[in-house]
């Protein structure tokens, strides 16, 4: 069984970034499989790691507006 860890984009041109399993990056993170795709892109500093305590303690009012602006049409 692959690992899975959630992910976050470091900026929001890497919002959409798409994993070759599972799927487009949202602006409030994905669970994405923990294989070399993945950590390329934590390398390369496109995506960084969840961090629990740090990231999910975002006021709801900012959390709202990612979520808002990740569903914008380009």
């Amino acid at each position: 069984m692959t690992a899975m860890i959630k992910v976050l984009p470091t900026a929001e041109e890497h919002v959409g970034l798409v994993h070759p399993v599972d799927g487009p990056l949202a602006a409030e993170g994905n669970d994405w499989t923990h294989d070399a795709f993945t950590e390329r892109r934590i390398q390369e500093q496109v995506i960084r790691r969840f961090e629990a305590g740090v990231d999910d303690a975002a006021p709801a009012e900012a959390k709202a507006a990612a979520k808002v602006k990740a569903q914008a049409p380009a």
